[in-house]
């Protein structure tokens, strides 16, 4: 029996044949987008799929987003999976499937730490050295765990290893505002303490208290900050957008290489996020390492 298994048993799929999507000829043909500083390439580093229905399958909802890149002239993106398997918008074997062949979709692992425990860290750790997924993400506040749980110190130190960043989505559920609880940036500041050679991506920024989030992180050099969703309208009327583009623009300066654009599509709109971008008060420079650069080095793409 292979060592994964029992995952496969679980899912049915996507577990057998990962040399294409992650292998050594892969990423050699699809990195350095970034090859010249007259050269912007636009990376959109928090995406989902389109979720799936009776009326569209997960091929015609890769379609849909690679349709949406071309047209907002963004030239790769990084996909995060849900970690509940079956998910409408993909569970991460799904997604290793589907984009095995799509040399401009990066991947995200997911985990949930409750269920899926050894063995699937295994797994992760299978698709790392694949170069299958480039960063792992964690869903404190959608899951009833904090940062802190000491089951995700494998995960962690697996992330710190193979030096991969591990993204925590924070701040309110759209409907829920008492689900940060679960992903305060104090949690996060703890593993940065723990971990110190952990790269961290704060998703979200804590929102509505962004202001909070910088100033309890900020001096963690490994901690860095994507602004998906913090452009969808619930995040704007809550957080204010003057205030939310001054905050912005402080990070993206101090220093100039924490920021990552990504835009939580499909669920938010990716025009929304770039226009925010566009609002900043920062130099080009620091705007093509927003748009790019800063992902680039950091999921090493």
């Amino acid at each position: 029996m292979p060592k994964y298994g029992h995952v496969e048993r679980q899912y049915g799929h996507g577990m057998t044949d990962l040399i294409g999507f992650g292998s050594a000829e892969r990423v050699r043909n699809s990195t350095n987008f970034y090859k010249a500083k007259d050269n912007l390439m636009i990376i959109d580093a928090h995406v989902h799929l389109a979720a799936v229905n009776k009326d569209r399958t997960f091929a015609q909802s890769r379609s849909l987003l690679l349709a949406d890149l071309q047209q907002h002239g963004i030239d790769a993106a990084i996909v995060i999976p849900d970690n509940i398997p079956g998910s409408a918008i993909g569970d991460l074997p799904t997604c290793v499937d589907l984009l095995a062949d799509t040399p401009n979709l990066f991947l995200m692992g997911t985990i949930d730490i409750q269920t899926q425990g050894r063995d699937w860290i295994a797994y992760l750790k299978h698709l790392i050295l694949r170069r299958t997924i480039v960063a792992i993400k964690i869903f404190p506040g959608h899951d009833p765990i904090t940062p802190t749980d000491p089951r995700l110190d494998p995960v962690y130190r697996l992330c710190q290893t193979h030096a991969i960043p591990i993204v925590i989505h924070t701040g309110a559920n759209p409907g829920d505002p008492h689900a940060a609880r679960y992903n305060d940036p104090k949690y996060i500041l703890t593993v940065a303490e723990a971990f110190p050679d952990l790269n961290i991506v704060i998703a979200h920024l804590f929102w509505p208290k962004i202001d909070y989030c910088y100033e309890l992180t900020r001096a963690c050099p490994r901690i860095y900050y994507d602004l998906s969703a913090l452009a969808d309208p619930e995040v704007i009327a809550v957080t204010g957008r003057d205030r939310l583009l001054s905050l912005l623009t402080r990070i993206a300066t101090d220093p100039p290489n924490r920021l990552i654009f990504g835009s939580d599509a499909a669920m938010c709109s990716r025009e929304a996020h770039l226009r925010l971008v566009d609002e900043l008060e920062v130099g080009e420079e620091a705007r093509e390492g927003i748009l790019g650069g800063n992902a680039i080095e950091l999921y090493r793409i």
